[in-house]
């Protein structure tokens, strides 16, 4: 089975370092030139918790993808914006076979997935890893996962099982799922509040968890998801996810959201559009009141535009 990684970052380049360790046939393909050398040159390094290792892993430019053969499977971890412009990327190493998998923060992958490929043949993916990226050719790779798995329609079980069985023996923690979208929005409460607050604050998980007012702040974040959530036909208890968000940053604690890395680290624009952004947008489209990520959405784009993030 070949195996590609699009989007090779931090947490991309994790995943496909452990599934290549435990001996899957695994392609990382990233557009960032130097990350793409430095592996190139040297291996990929990773420290895992604590724990150092290097692969040797095969590694390619997305513009430089000509001779390369088509996949079995392909995981997707890049920027939710970056999305459509890397299906066009590698649309030509997708067979009449080939199972997309989005691992992506944000709603409504599959939907822009399914112009390249049949429903049955598109899963979703939520994961609570973290990483960062140290170097260009390494990355630091934390957590105990889960990986949540699951399919989007009826008929893709036998894929999703599959895909459960790669992440198991590559001791990533898969959990596979009949109902993903409940994952799904369960992950935007996480990134529509720790990862945005975090951002805005300019603070860590647990600087924020002892911020004052925090709890008002997560409840009506919350509170307005749950709203938007029921829609896809998925119940949200607020004060169960305001325990579980506490639980998170807790656990991770010193960790800076990817969010912060992006735009205050980076100075990259943010996926806000596609969590916060989403959830307004998809509010004001069934009369939902959504002010807080309303003004969320607006507070991340301000930002962006005063550090002139790209």
């Amino acid at each position: 089975m070949r195996i590609a990684i699009a989007g090779s970052g931090a947490l991309g380049s994790g995943f496909g370092a452990n599934m290549f360790k435990n001996g899957y046939d695994v392609t990382l393909i990233d557009g960032w030139q130097e990350h793409v050398n430095a592996i190139k040159r040297h291996g990929l390094n990773v420290e895992m918790n604590d724990v150092p290792f290097q692969v040797e892993i095969p590694v390619h430019h997305y513009d430089q993808l000509k001779d390369v053969k088509p996949f079995d499977v392909i995981f997707f971890f890049t920027k939710s914006m970056y999305l459509e412009e890397m299906l066009e990327k590698v649309k030509h190493l997708i067979h009449d076979q080939t199972v997309l998998v989005s691992t992506m923060n944000g709603l409504n992958h599959e939907r822009v997935m399914s112009n390249y490929v049949d429903d049955t043949r598109i899963l979703r993916g939520v994961t609570t890893w973290t990483a960062s990226i140290k170097a260009p050719g390494e990355t630091v790779f934390l957590g105990q996962g889960p990986v949540e798995i699951g399919a989007i329609v009826d008929g893709a079980e036998t894929h999703a099982k599959a895909i459960e069985t790669i992440l198991q023996r590559s001791n990533l923690n898969p959990l596979l799922q009949t109902n993903i979208h409940a994952s799904i929005w369960k992950k935007i409460c996480i990134n529509a509040t720790v990862n945005t607050l975090g951002t805005l604050l300019d603070a860590n998980l647990m600087t924020l968890k002892k911020a004052n007012h925090m709890d008002d702040l997560l409840e009506q974040i919350i509170h307005e998801i749950s709203d938007v959530a029921e829609i896809d036909n998925v119940s949200l208890d607020v004060p169960e996810m305001v325990a579980y968000l506490h639980d998170v940053m807790e656990k991770v604690g010193p960790h800076y959201p990817s969010m912060h890395q992006d735009l205050v680290v980076k100075n990259r624009l943010t996926e806000i559009d596609y969590i916060n952004g989403e959830v307004a947008n998809i509010a004001r489209r069934h009369g939902i009141p959504a002010p807080c990520n309303t003004f969320i959405t607006h507070l991340i784009h301000a930002k962006e535009s005063i550090m002139d993030a790209k």
